[in-house]
């Protein structure tokens, strides 16, 4: 059957859709916000190199996640990009295996960088929606919406001590997003991107797990 539409009814059909009220994305404007303030951070240790993500808190410094900056390897050096344009050299501040995060001081970061603070990781609720933000294998501004599914959760062996007293969420973590920021509505970060826990984390199955921010500026205090 071969239908023809009447032109006129078609036109409706666009300026019906060009003036219909946008629905606002409680989300969207706090996105554009990290992303911003989102990097990439590359390192080398020796011959072995290997990149994460990050974020500016203020007074040029980047935080990440622990296994990005370890403190059992001689990083040689430490690149932070926010464009994937240009690396600005980064210096070793601190890093706590206890918790998987960790900080690097850029040396020249401009001025346009703007900087996150901590919410307060206490008083969060299951429920809560959030963004991760992270530099996914280098590709920057890459960014996933979904809710806190859990609080307090713990995987209880001791020999991985950061996996204890975690935040889980629902939002995707894509591959070399460690160390990106998930924060909230309010423009506060929550806490940063550990990984994937559970029997099928290999293959990128399971909790996605996130480092409470109250631990992260707990690790900070030590080196103000």
């Amino acid at each position: 059957m071969n239908l023809k539409l009447d032109v006129n009814y078609l036109d409706s059909l666009i300026k019906t859709s060009q003036s219909a009220e946008k629905v606002e994305d409680p989300i969207k404007k706090t996105i554009q916000l990290g992303l911003q303030a989102s990097c990439s951070i590359y390192v080398r240790s020796g011959k072995k190199n290997w990149s994460g993500s990050g974020f500016h808190i203020g007074n040029n410094i980047v935080i990440t996640a622990g296994h990005v900056v370890p403190i059992d390897q001689t990083l040689t050096e430490i690149l932070v990009s926010f464009d994937n344009k240009n690396f600005l050299p980064a210096t070793f501040l601190i890093s706590d295996p206890n918790i998987d995060s960790g900080a690097v001081k850029v040396e020249r970061l401009p001025s346009n960088i703007p900087a996150l603070q901590f919410a307060n990781s206490d008083v969060l609720e299951v429920g809560d929606i959030i963004a991760v933000i992270g530099s996914p294998e280098g590709f920057h501004d890459t960014a996933t919406v979904g809710r806190i599914s859990n609080l307090h959760q713990s995987i209880n062996d001791r020999s991985m001590p950061a996996w204890n007293d975690v935040i889980f969420v629902d939002a995707d973590i894509l591959e070399g997003s460690s160390g990106g920021m998930v924060i909230g509505t309010d423009n506060l970060v929550i806490g940063t991107i550990m990984g994937v826990t559970g029997q099928h984390a290999d293959i990128g199955v399971g909790e996605n797990s996130v480092c409470p921010s109250n631990k992260i500026t707990n690790m900070l205090s030590k080196i103000v």
